[in-house]
Order: structure tokens, then sequence, then C-alpha cells
């Protein structure tokens, strides 16, 4: 049959491996959609450890939102709290992404959230080394910040670990235009400590 003749079968062969360089350019926008713009919340776990000693773990809960701030720029943003105490973390680590995933911007601690969701990274800022590993789905996140500190700070000895394990969900799209607003969180405008030293005012999750 003329529909099955090798020219055109050759021309539907070529048609596709032209394509195929293609089909990452539109990624760097998934990226954001599949894994940002929407608050995953859930039970963070707290644990310290110090150089010596029974290690501590305490259990709140928190938030993981990845939040598009520009044209190829997303911030990180990453809080949890125990309830009725004031152990909590606050942390935005401000980005780039494209066909490759999402990278934190230059600096002495970096991070990074691969296209396929894996998320490594680490660094040393300001006498703390920073430890990042974990997956981030459209569905949830698994991620572990660990911090070991090499001076004393907090009352905690130098050499203290800090492990914050976040296990953090959202619903989909479908079943959250379903909820009232009283079921989910609330994006309101802070200023955030980054790991520079300076402040950055960004959208952050606030859940009932």
């Amino acid at each position: 049959m003329p529909g099955n003749s090798l020219p055109a079968l050759y021309s539907r062969l070529l048609l596709t491996v032209l394509l195929l360089p293609l089909a990452p350019c539109g990624f760097a926008q998934d990226m954001i959609e599949r894994f940002g713009e929407r608050p995953y919340t859930g039970r963070v776990d707290f644990k310290v450890a110090p150089p010596s000693g029974k290690p501590v773990t305490h259990y709140g809960r928190g938030s993981v939102l990845l939040q598009r701030s520009a044209p190829g720029k997303a911030v990180l943003q990453l809080r949890g709290k125990v309830p009725d105490s004031t152990t909590q973390t606050e942390l935005t680590i401000p980005g780039i992404y494209d066909d490759a995933g999402w990278r934190s911007e230059p600096d002495d601690v970096q991070m990074s959230i691969a296209a396929d969701g894996r998320v490594s990274g680490g660094g040393i800022s300001d006498g703390r080394t920073f430890l990042f590993s974990g997956t981030f789905s459209p569905a949830e996140v698994r991620l572990e910040v660990r911090v070991t500190m090499a001076r004393e700070e907090g009352g905690a000895p130098a050499g203290t670990t800090l492990t914050f394990d976040y296990r953090v969900k959202r619903e989909s799209l479908e079943a959250q235009a379903g909820q009232d607003v009283e079921d989910g969180c609330r994006l309101v405008m802070r200023p955030i400590a980054n790991f520079g030293g300076g402040m950055t005012m960004a959208q952050v999750p606030e859940c009932d």
C-alpha cells in the first residue's frame, strides 16, 4: 500500500528523530507544574543528635513549597514547627530551573531537584554543614535536611547534628478544587532569611 511505502516510512522516522531533541524544551515548564506552586503539607520529624549522649526526636508539622518567582526562577521554601514549643525551622532557597530540573543559585550551599524528582546537595555556610537528600513526586515529598554545627549554638554543643525529616503530601488539583479553603493553606508574604544572611520577601504557606 502507498501509505506503507519505504519513502513514507523514512519520512515518519526522520520527523520523529527531528522532534526528539525538541521534547525536553517543554520540560522546564512541566518541572514547576509537576512539583511547584501548591504546598505539600504534613509531618516533619526534628531529630537532635549531640556528639555524645542520646538523640532526641520531636514530631511536628510543616510544609514544602517550590514557587515560581520569575521566568526561569523558583524559590524552595521549607517550614516546620513542633506544636506548643519554640522548636521550628524556616528555610528559603532561591534557584533557577530548566529542562534538567531545579537548582539553587550559586552559593556555599548547593541543592538540586532533578527532572525525575531526585534531591541532592550540600555545603557549608556560617559554620553549619548542610546535606540534602530525598525525592519529589506530584503528590508527595520525602526530604531530609541534615545540619551539623561546627560550634556551640543555642545551647547545643559543637558537633551536634540536626535532622529535619519531611514527609509531606498534597491533594491532586481535582481533589483540592473540591475542598473548602479552611482545609488547605493560605499563601502570605513574609521576610525570610536565606543562606547568604540576607532577607527575601516571599509567599509562604500558612496552614490551619
